[in-house]
């Protein structure tokens, strides 16, 4: 078998924050989101060609030829420009063209191109939404849409998304959910006065919102009007492939049969492989929930910023401990990407070369292979 460094690898969620963005949002507010936390990690925000090179430095480290970027940060963070469609509308095209710019500027030193970007949209309503949505796609060439989720942000089964959710199933443009509780959300209302504590907002409260939006997303039948649309979760879905037979019984106990239906949409989605450490076992409960080509690697790079790096390490061990052939390794890393991209993965078909040849095969290993797990 390869080692895991020779497998090439497209990471499917990593992070930019604009620096155009931050400034605009300082500008309105006096204080951007997040400021201190941002500050510490330079590869998030690249803002010299120094930066830049070191991002792409940890990427050949461990193989990885590309990186999807999810923007940072949402402007629901800033409830005075979300609110006000006008700003709204203005922070996200800043946001957009950045992401266009950065990703068409920051190559590899053979020149190639290796991230592709996402689209940041306001949700304020669906009319400034979906223009932002078709500037970003049809002008910027963005590859799809980020949709922030958690309890004090626009429900993913909101009206307003009809619009989007059509255009991204047409278009082919995936949306990529992240969880956006905020720390000023108590964890008890006897606390609300000092927000969350201990890091629950985050640690716990993101996956549980990221699991929420997905459950609302398939049983509000988005899924069955539009059977083609990629959605992914963000940490491996969150909750829910740990928690199906639970599921099952509650749905079974207390919804109808169509309901039931709708719920087995849960395994459409796809989701990555973001598990914050070394987390085999999740990975694997991935695999055995989510329909087969389901799972893509992603590691949530750069927010390792106590340890840079360490995301992607951690990921690439934790996928190489599960014991996979050599092809089911490769769909994970890489073709599961490919496919779930598209047309719009073009820039990455070609960076495989550079690390040798990869898996064809007839078939045969992956059916084979395909008793041990779905890939």
């Amino acid at each position: 078998l390869k080692t895991t460094a020779m497998i090439p690898k497209i990471d499917a969620y990593t992070h930019f924050a604009a620096p155009e963005l931050m400034a605009f949002l300082a500008e309105q507010t006096g204080a951007p989101p997040f400021k201190q936390l941002f500050d510490k990690i330079p590869l998030l925000d690249c803002k010299n060609s120094a930066c830049v090179e070191s991002r792409i430095e940890y990427m050949k480290k461990e193989g990885v030829v590309g990186q999807i970027l999810i923007p940072l940060p949402w402007i629901e963070a800033c409830p005075t420009v979300w609110s006000n469609p006008s700003l709204a509308a203005r922070a996200c095209r800043i946001a957009n063209e950045a992401m266009a710019k950065f990703c068409s500027s920051a190559l590899t030193s053979e020149g190639k191109r290796c991230f592709v970007g996402v689209a940041l949209i306001p949700t304020v309503n669906e009319k400034v939404m979906m223009e932002e949505y078709k500037y970003a796609i049809d002008v910027l060439n963005l590859v799809g849409s980020a949709l922030f989720v958690g309890p004090d942000a626009v429900p993913p089964d909101d009206v307003r998304f009809e619009s989007l959710y059509m255009l991204s199933e047409i278009n082919s443009s995936p949306i990529w959910l992240h969880p956006c509780r905020p720390q000023s959300h108590a964890d008890y209302s006897r606390y609300s006065d000092n927000g969350s504590m201990h890091a629950i907002w985050n640690s716990l409260g993101w996956v549980y919102d990221t699991s929420v939006a997905m459950v609302h997303i398939a049983l509000s039948g988005v899924l069955q009007r539009y059977p083609k649309l990629k959605i992914v979760g963000h940490h491996g879905g969150g909750m829910i492939p740990f928690f199906t037979e639970r599921f099952a019984v509650q749905m079974s106990n207390f919804n109808s049969s169509l309901e039931q239906q709708k719920f087995d949409d849960l395994k459409r989605f796809y989701v990555d492989t973001a598990t914050f450490g070394y987390q085999p076992m999740n990975i694997r409960q991935c695999l055995d929930f989510f329909e087969e080509g389901r799972v893509l690697f992603g590691t949530d790079t750069p927010m390792d910023m106590a340890v840079p790096g360490m995301f992607t390490r951690t990921a690439c061990r934790s996928i190489e401990d599960l014991n996979l052939s050599e092809s089911e390794r490769d769909r994970i890393f890489f073709r599961n990407c490919l496919s779930f991209l598209g047309p719009r993965g073009s820039v990455f078909k070609n960076l495989q070369s550079n690390y040798g040849p990869t898996f064809e095969g007839d078939g045969n290993d992956y059916k084979n292979s395909n008793k041990k797990a779905k890939l």
